[in-house]
């Protein structure tokens, strides 16, 4: 079957070129016309239109063979007739189209026949921003399209073949290169030192070497690409925090070849048909989840490769030819992610407390096993809201189709609707549904009447692990409607903490006010309090004073008859603040000599 599937395609792709290349005879007999659109001027040669052009014009350049190495040295428009008819040959000699400049675009063209050295191409930018290369054709160059130090660019729908290298990009960042065609090439894609480039829906088959290459490369997107029929469908050297998912990865000798590679995504491919699935070298913490292995010669093979995290893929092996169990040499993998973890098409254990996982663990030697082997092939939904985006995990040993979900303000219910459909008997599902899209406690019911029981068999408070049963008709599907009512407002939990801090601020404000208050009174208590004792304290000195003077005054007769009787003299103190500084001074002086 692989055999004729190669085949088909290998014609069908001769007869592409065959078709391709006939105009390509008949547009070197045309008369070339080469017009600048804004000046409305005609030029012998795309290099001098380019040469006499202002910034921001457009050049057209209609049908015919040009001989030329064109450099594009300022921002404008190259248009071309004809992608297959209007041609510009390098005459295998440097670069056919070099742009310097940015903000660029040229479509519509044939380029083709670089030399073969180093650094040249069909189309090469160095230095270079926010070009657009759109619709052209690039063959039997060094480079079908070389990108260096350059940003911003768009490369979409060309077909690039017959190159060393289909597109290459060093030290470049920030390109989209998609819908592109990248067949027959040594190397279809390769990066080099390379930063945030996307690459989607490019076909890139029946290359030489790899289809993709990356070296020294980082934080690039690689998502819904065909990559068939190469030596290597992607090859990751020293690259890290790559994203590849959604890719179909088939017929080649290995679909995923990771060296020397860490933290790196792989997720929701499509790999079949290959020698290899994945081989992993010296790479670690690398992430494969959600991929559809199927039919591979080997499905994994991993050489002294530790801590990677493999889950949520579906081992899926019709052929008696092809291994399932992985191959591994000094590693040590986390096959589970402790909740849930791989389909194994070949291993048939049983579930006896149904829940969806295996009772047994599959075990792959003593260092590596599933503990969390799945019953049936794991899917996933995406759910978009008004405002998020939502993943609904299934296991399902039937097929699920048309996945909805459903909001209804007027009995505020949320539910998720679709149909199963199969082989006659009893269908099991397992969900996780996160609370955040519908909450706990659900409802399941089968064609609109029938209400199922289910129980949850795992949550960790954000979400929710459901499983069921239902009966499969051979005659028409089974629309199961899973829902949920909305709670009020007030049932949930963040309605009851913002009540609640608002209740402890409002205390405490009132507490902060009632304790200002508080100190308030007891300073006016306490002024009111030392005025009384500045008020008393006066008073007792003054009746003291007088007191003192009236004692002096009644003992004057005394001492002098004293005086006149033993003939001395007496001198008594005059005042009041005598006495005190007397006193104070023998006090200070009984101090002195006790210390």
């Amino acid at each position: 079957m692989i055999a004729k599937s190669l085949l088909f395609f290998h014609v069908f792709l001769m007869c592409f070129l065959v078709a391709s290349a006939l105009p390509l005879e008949i547009s070197a007999q045309q008369t070339s016309q080469i017009r600048n659109l804004n000046k409305n001027e005609d030029y012998e040669t795309i290099q001098r239109a380019i040469n006499d052009a202002s910034v921001g014009d457009v050049i057209y350049v209609g049908n015919g063979l040009y001989n030329e190495n064109v450099v594009v040295n300022k921002t404008l428009s190259l248009i071309g007739e004809n992608k297959f008819n209007t041609i510009i040959d390098g005459g295998d000699s440097g670069n056919v189209l070099l742009i310097t400049a940015d903000n660029v675009t040229v479509t519509g063209f044939t380029l083709q026949n670089s030399g073969l050295v180093l650094t040249v191409g069909g189309v090469y930018i160095i230095h270079s921003v926010h070009n657009k290369i759109i619709g052209n054709v690039m063959k039997n160059n060094q480079y079908g399209v070389f990108l260096s130090y350059s940003g911003g660019n768009s490369i979409t729908n060309n077909t690039i073949f017959n190159n060393s290298y289909g597109i290459d990009l060093v030290s470049s960042t920030d390109n989209i290169i998609t819908s592109n065609n990248l067949i027959y090439n040594n190397h279809g894609i390769s990066l080099s030192i390379s930063i945030s480039n996307i690459f989607s829906e490019n076909n890139v088959s029946s290359n030489l070497v790899e289809g993709v290459l990356l070296s020294a490369s980082t934080n690039n997107v690689f998502s819904n690409n065909l990559v068939m029929n190469n030596t290597s469908g992607f090859h990751t050297i020293s690259s890290t925090h790559n994203y590849f998912f959604g890719n179909n990865v088939s017929m080649n000798g290995q679909a995923f070849f990771i060296s020397a590679s860490s933290s790196n995504v792989f997720s929701r491919n499509n790999v079949s048909f290959n020698n290899y699935g994945v081989v992993l070298g010296a790479s670690r913490d690398n992430l494969f989840s959600g991929n559809r292995m199927v039919d591979n010669r080997n499905s994994f093979r991993i050489v002294t490769s530790p801590n990677n995290t493999i889950f949520h893929n579906n081992f899926i092996n019709t052929k008696a030819d092809t291994i399932q169990k992985p191959h591994i040499i000094e590693s040590v993998n986390s096959w589970d992610n402790g909740i849930e973890g791989n389909y194994w098409s070949r291993f048939n254990e049983t579930d006896e407390n149904e829940d969806g996982i295996i009772d047994a663990p599959y075990v792959i030697d003593e260092g590596n096993m599933d503990n969390c082997s799945l019953k049936a092939p794991y899917t996933w939904f995406h759910i978009v809201t008004d405002t998020k985006s939502y993943t609904v995990d299934v296991l399902c040993n039937s097929t699920i189709s048309e996945f909805k979900y459903l909001s209804h303000e007027d009995n505020r219910t949320d539910s998720l609707s679709f149909e199963v459909s199969g082989d006659t008997g009893n269908v099991f599902l397992r969900i996780c549904i996160p609370h955040s899209l519908i909450e706990p406690p659900y409802t399941i019911i089968a064609n609109h009447v029938t209400s199922l029981h289910s129980r949850i068999v795992h949550s960790n408070g954000t979400h929710s692990w459901l499983y069921f049963t239902c009966y499969c008709s051979e005659y028409k599907p089974t629309v199961i409607s899973l829902s949920s009512l909305k709670q009020p407002f007030w049932y949930q939990l963040w309605f009851w903490t913002l009540i609640g801090l608002a209740v402890v601020v409002i205390v405490l404000f009132f507490l902060v006010i009632k304790y200002r208050r508080t100190l308030k009174q007891q300073e006016k208590l306490i002024e009111a309090y030392e005025l009384v004792l500045q008020r008393k304290a006066g008073n007792h000195l003054k009746a003291t004073r007088a007191s003192f003077k009236t004692d002096v005054t009644r003992r004057k007769p005394k001492i002098k008859l004293f005086e006149k009787k033993y003939n001395l003299k007496i001198r008594p103190h005059d005042s009041f603040e005598e006495i005190i500084k007397t006193a104070k001074f023998k006090k200070d002086r009984k101090k002195k000599k006790s210390s």
